[in-house]
């Protein structure tokens, strides 16, 4: 049976660099039920090549939708996970993509108007910790140590295979399960206020920092509050209250 969660599921795709892998997971999308891809600028992307590589994806190719930055791809998503065949710093939620697709699921039944997005990097170096910033946790493919990346079509279908099969069969999990996110997570738009909230308090507390320093601290932060995946009036709770912090410190000077 086809479960209506996966039409609030998009894919989202950070600067690829070869058409050929555009198409390809066009192709996937349509083999498991995901209609909506967001491409990340610079793409690469070319309707005509794209029909002749997928076939009978046209409504798919129409459908995709270009941003100038990952931000503004994800304005509307309240749960994200990346994709990366590479360790991390900082203590993130890490999911095989078994384990990935019910927990996908269940954000994406939780919610009637936002997306939950399934992030993949570009070809050659994958997601930049910049673009993992964003994300609330995640996926990994288990692979081979001798050679652990995939080509991104091939990451992108054993994801969309593991969510399809979960979201037709009911499949659980099978090596742990996962506490459902929170009901009503902050959306990206939302999420990127209060980062900009606790920058701009952080700029007012320490105006010598430095650059380093300032993005440090900031990736450190982003890092815990995505772990904690805040909802949108906690979200804006917070912002509203660095806002005032700051103005206050700024007025006292």
């Amino acid at each position: 049976m086809y479960d209506l969660a996966l039409d609030r599921i998009v894919v989202v795709l950070y600067q690829p660099q070869d058409v050929v892998n555009v198409a390809a997971i066009i192709r996937v999308m349509s083999n498991f039920g995901l209609a909506h891809l967001r491409l990340v600028e610079p793409a690469a992307f070319d309707p005509y090549r794209i029909e002749g590589i997928a076939h009978h994806t046209r409504a798919l190719i129409d459908a995709t939708r270009r941003f100038p930055t990952l931000a503004d791809a994800l304005h509307d998503c309240s749960l994200v996970l990346g994709t990366t065949g590479r360790p991390r710093h900082g203590e993130r939620l890490l999911l095989t993509p078994r384990e990935a697709a019910p927990y996908v699921l269940g954000a994406a039944r939780a919610e009637k108007e936002r997306s939950v997005a399934l992030l993949f990097g570009p070809e050659q170096d994958g997601l930049p910790n910049e673009a993992l910033d964003l994300c609330h946790g995640m996926i990994t493919i288990p692979t081979h140590p001798y050679n652990r990346s995939l080509n991104l079509a091939q990451a992108a279908l054993v994801v969309a295979y593991d969510l399809w099969i979960a979201a037709t069969t009911g499949a659980e999990p099978v090596a742990r399960t996962e506490p459902p996110p929170p009901a009503d997570l902050a959306s990206g738009a939302e999420r990127e206020a209060l980062f900009t909230s606790i920058q701009g308090l952080l700029t007012t507390l320490y105006p010598s920092t430095t650059p380093d320093r300032l993005q440090s601290a900031m990736a450190r932060l982003r890092t815990l509050l995505m772990r904690a995946q805040p909802r949108r009036e906690e979200a804006d709770a917070l912002t509203n209250l660095l806002r005032h912090a700051t103005r206050a410190i700024q007025k006292g000077r």
